[in-house]
């Protein structure tokens, strides 16, 4: 790893953060949007990661050569969530010239201009070797981000897989790169939402499976490992569709669901986190999905109103104000998620309303108004890498 844990671990801490890290497993929470470092790089770096205690944030650096263009909230480098266990992340950066007078490693807050439109590359960034290697470009460019995942293989190589969907289509092309191959090669899948545009909300990677997320809709599935490794290209494969929960789904297309929603693990089970209304006042609740059956099951609701009154929340020194969704934890065994509030992140018991801990989340980019669950990921450190 590029640098150790640079906080020394007291044994109140440790206790503190004891389901962020078990005897087996490390959690980071990590940042989503790199940090662009310019200027002379040391000889053989091309990336590094800042590691903080959770809840802090741990950041992702790479050089100017990586991610040479100017950031704005829909442009911008891109962390995408890992099960690799070699120290192995994927990231997703635009190309092109670099922007004269260079820029700051800051969001561009003009107009959009004549920067959009360059083509975007994903590149494995290896924590431990520091060096970040571009993958191939394939025979359509990368739509989004959020439909791609990187899955490490029994070999010590790995996979990467990108749903691509064609709106008014009921068909998908899943594009697969196989590091031992080196090449990308593509498949046709069924696309059971057919006229409805996919949200690209991110993928969960767990038991065998991979889990495509649409915030506003629901889930698509069932595409196995060993599958990817069987690549036949011209035949068809059944993706299968969960909905949300009852009473969630929302129009296409709709704003800022990243803020009021997320999708993630906790353990073995993968669970749905909401912020709505219930007569009036504003309410969180959780649910977990039954992975067989397809169907979720109402675990708990919390109001807003108990939340603020709790004596640990009174303690952040926060106003009583509806926060955004950060992301759910991914160990401990309650119905444990956290929310950002004004450059904190703190994390709530749902079901006894009551506020575990709080911390100062050093996200520079995206700026304070754009933080949600879509720019912030539960990390595993692998374990050859987490001395502290």
């Amino acid at each position: 790893m590029s640098e150790a844990v640079d906080e020394q671990i007291s044994a109140g801490k440790q206790a503190k953060h004891k389901h962020w890290w078990t005897r087996n497993r490390k959690w980071m929470i990590m940042a989503c949007v790199p940090h662009v470092v310019r200027g002379d790089r040391p000889r053989g770096f091309d990336c590094g990661i800042k590691l903080k205690i959770p809840p802090r944030a741990t950041r992702l650096a790479v050089h100017r050569s990586i991610a040479p263009r100017r950031k704005t909230i829909d442009d911008h480098p891109y962390f995408v969530a890992s099960t690799d266990h070699h120290g192995r992340l994927l990231l997703c950066a635009s190309q092109g010239p670099e922007p004269e007078p260079p820029v700051l490693d800051a969001f561009y807050r003009g107009p959009l201009g004549v920067h959009h439109g360059f083509p975007m590359a994903y590149f494995i960034c290896d924590t431990r070797t520091r060096r970040c290697t571009r993958l191939p470009d394939r025979r359509l460019p990368i739509l989004h981000p959020g439909n791609v995942c990187l899955v490490d293989t029994a070999s010590g190589g790995f996979i990467v897989t990108d749903l691509h969907p064609t709106p008014g289509d009921q068909q998908a092309i899943l594009f697969m790169y196989n590091s031992a191959s080196g090449v990308w090669k593509d498949r046709v899948v069924n696309y059971p939402p057919r006229d409805r545009p996919w949200g690209g909300n991110g993928v969960v990677v767990h038991q065998m499976m991979i889990w495509w997320v649409d915030l506003s809709y629901g889930l698509l599935t069932d595409l196995a490992f060993d599958q990817l490794r069987r690549v036949v290209p011209g035949i068809h494969h059944d993706l299968r569709f969960i909905p949300l929960p009852d009473g969630c789904e929302l129009p296409p297309g709709t704003a800022d669901l990243d803020k009021c929603r997320c999708v993630g693990l906790r353990r073995d089970d993968l669970r749905y986190v909401q912020i709505h209304k219930r007569d009036g006042d504003p309410a969180v609740s959780i649910w977990t999905l039954d992975q067989l059956a397809g169907t979720w099951s109402f675990d708990c609701e919390a109001s807003f109103k108990a939340i603020w009154n709790d004596e640990g929340y009174r303690a952040t020194k926060l106003p009583p104000e509806v926060p955004t969704v950060a992301l759910i934890h991914p160990e401990h065994p309650g119905e444990v998620a956290y929310f950002f509030l004004h450059s904190r992140v703190f994390g709530v018991d749902l079901r006894a309303c009551s506020v575990l801990e709080c911390e100062f989340f050093a996200m520079l980019n995206p700026p304070m108004r754009y933080h949600s669950s879509r720019f912030v990921r539960a990390w595993r450190l692998p374990v050859s890498n987490s001395g502290t």
